[in-house]
């Protein structure tokens, strides 16, 4: 007799399947190798898989309601563009909730992140002196020191619910490499940083929040300003 598969273990197996091709779609367009206005076919995606068309689809749609891509009707999909309002809501929230993390990080580990924060703004000070904007792999360092520089503080958290909601909110890499490409523009984000570990020195949970706020709302003004609305992230 050949063995069957009760319908739950396939339904199952199906969304394991469509989470594999939605995280694996999505962590290439956080880390830059599929950007904006970039076609996806779910044919493509199913063979470099190695399953089948469902779930595929099923990965596309949920990755629509995140906001990263669009869905073109039986043309699979393109990665998702952000326009000024989108990247405006997004850094608005993000400023809150970075905000939260910092007065809680600076609640549970003022002193040590103090230090960590503080040789993290060492390597990325001595990073901006030596990078040329288009050595994209030397932009791709500062990109990720800063990373490093938040996700510690967010860590240090110890929030899971921030975790999850600042996730949702994550800029596809080639946003962050726009935004790191302009020396003054890093040279600024360090300015910031360094304060937020005065901020952590002081164990000043307020002035951090505060000072984290800043930060973010500084990105996003940076983003959506007048002569920003003709980008081309890529």
């Amino acid at each position: 007799m050949t063995p069957t598969t009760s319908p739950r273990l396939e339904r199952m197996h199906a969304s394991s399947l469509a989470d594999r091709a939605r995280d694996m779609i999505r962590n290439a367009i956080y880390e830059g190798r599929l950007v904006p206005n970039e076609r996806l076919t779910i044919e493509h995606i199913a063979a470099e898989l190695g399953i089948s068309r469902t779930p595929v689809r099923e990965a596309l749609k949920a990755l629509e309601s995140d906001g990263i891509v669009k869905l073109l009707p039986h043309k699979g999909a393109v990665v998702q563009r952000f326009d000024k309002d989108e990247i405006q809501d997004r850094y608005t929230v993000r400023a809150v909730l970075e905000g939260l993390a910092g007065e809680l990080a600076c609640r549970n580990k003022a002193g040590e992140l103090a230090e960590v924060l503080g040789r993290n703004c060492a390597a990325l000070a001595r990073m901006i002196n030596i990078t040329d904007r288009d050595d994209l792999h030397a932009v791709g360092e500062l990109v990720r020191l800063n990373g490093e520089f938040h996700d510690t503080i967010l860590k240090a958290a110890d929030s899971a619910t921030t975790v999850r909601a600042l996730s949702s909110l994550q800029m596809p890499m080639a946003y962050r490499i726009y935004t790191w490409r302009s020396i003054e523009r890093a040279q600024v984000s360090l300015e910031f940083h360094q304060e937020i570990v005065s901020g952590f020195r002081e164990k000043n949970p307020a002035l951090v929040r505060k000072l984290l706020e800043n930060h973010i709302a500084d990105a996003r003004d940076f983003l959506v300003s007048d002569e920003m609305a003709g980008m081309k992230p890529n």
